[in-house]
Parts: C-alpha cells; sequence; structure tokens
C-alpha cells in the first residue's frame, strides 16, 4: 500500500529520429512452374504480392 503513496516519476520523452534511408526497390517476384501450383493458387499468390505494393 505503501508504494502507491510515492509520486511517479516521469519518464524522459524519446526523441525519435527521422528515417534517412530509403526503401529498396523490390524485384519483380516470379513464381516457379516447378511449385505445379494450379490457377487458382497462382491468382492467389500473385494477388498477395500485387497488394503489398
Amino acid at each position: 500500500m505503501w508504494e502507491q503513496a510515492l509520486p511517479l516519476k516521469t519518464q524522459p520523452a524519446r526523441k525519435l529520429k527521422t528515417a534517412s534511408c530509403k526503401p529498396k526497390v523490390q524485384d519483380k517476384v516470379t513464381i516457379p512452374q516447378s511449385w505445379n501450383l494450379n490457377d487458382a493458387q497462382r491468382s492467389f499468390i500473385e494477388l498477395m504480392l500485387d497488394n503489398n505494393k
């Protein structure tokens, strides 16, 4: 109980660093034919890759 009566120490505010680096340009991802995917599987993967852009 006595711990609750102690005054809380304020934490110093952290300075946020500004981003100075640029993201890398990603290469076009190709799905290898060796995966033997059907059209639905291939379309789903391509859709997920397109959504990340």
